[in-house]
């Protein structure tokens, strides 16, 4: 309702408007990729600011053949990630925004659990040692397994610490499954065969795509999304055009020829 509000506000003094909104953004991991890097780029893809990141790769498409390995290794690199106050040197992850917020993603993965989806680690509330922290809105990182594509921790966007791992089987099929909703903001793809990243990131219909890396975005690249994930881009020389009024200025060097 926010962003309709915004573009109602514009409308009415004829301003032009960007919107950059959400994502459910698709991560999908093939069995050549080189699976630390893997690992890396889907914590990255995941939790960084607590998870409350926009182009976060929450839906982890894994295929089938490295799913195990895959999630064991997730699972046990998210265990060690340490919460708690983020201007200590070694914490890696602070606390949500606020209360009702915490208790919203809290209740998305209760509701993930009742659907069927299993807490593989993480998802509990916090309480960091140090008692200046007691009140604030902690939550151990979190990794969903048994997922599937119909649940709402798979459709809906989170914004928070909580990553949902599907497997898949073909290329063919994990591309209409990660095309398959209302978001295009961003995706990425694992596989160490450049041409068939290639051909992946062309068939997302997300307009900030990553190859072996997620959610590091130069200022030179243009960034936003497409579908309800808004439109216009922040960043690079795209962006420009936005901020930017076009003047066209015609001049003629000779006579005027005229058919009346």
């Amino acid at each position: 309702p926010c962003f309709c509000q915004i573009m109602e506000m514009a409308a009415k003094g004829i301003k032009p408007v960007t919107l950059e909104l959400g994502g459910k953004s698709p991560l999908i991991i093939f069995s050549d990729c080189a699976l630390e890097n893997a690992v890396n780029g889907a914590l990255m893809a995941n939790f960084l600011t607590q998870g409350e990141v926009c182009c976060n790769g929450t839906r982890v498409f894994v295929e089938r053949k490295i799913l195990d390995a895959f999630t064991k290794e997730v699972v046990k690199r998210t265990q060690k990630i340490k919460v708690g106050d983020p201007l200590l040197e070694d914490t890696r992850m602070g606390a949500l925004i606020n209360r009702p917020h915490l208790d919203r993603v809290q209740g998305f993965i209760k509701q993930a659990k009742e659907q069927g989806a299993k807490v593989l680690c993480g998802g509990d509330l916090y309480v960091p040692d140090d008692p200046k922290l007691k009140n604030g809105y902690y939550m151990r990182p979190c990794v969903l397994g048994n997922c599937t594509d119909d649940m709402t921790c798979v459709k809906e966007e989170i914004f928070g610490p909580v990553m949902s791992i599907l497997p898949f089987d073909t290329e063919e099929e994990v591309l209409e499954r990660a095309n398959n909703t209302k978001f295009g903001l961003a995706g990425g793809v694992f596989t160490r065969d450049i041409q068939k990243a290639h051909r992946v990131v062309a068939a997302l219909k997300a307009g900030m795509c990553f190859i072996n890396n997620y959610n590091i975005s130069p200022v030179e690249l243009p960034f936003g999304g497409y579908k309800a994930s808004g439109f216009g881009r922040e960043n690079g020389r795209a962006a420009i055009e936005y901020y930017s009024q076009l003047k066209t200025v015609c001049v003629e060097m000779g006579d005027v020829e005229s058919v009346f």
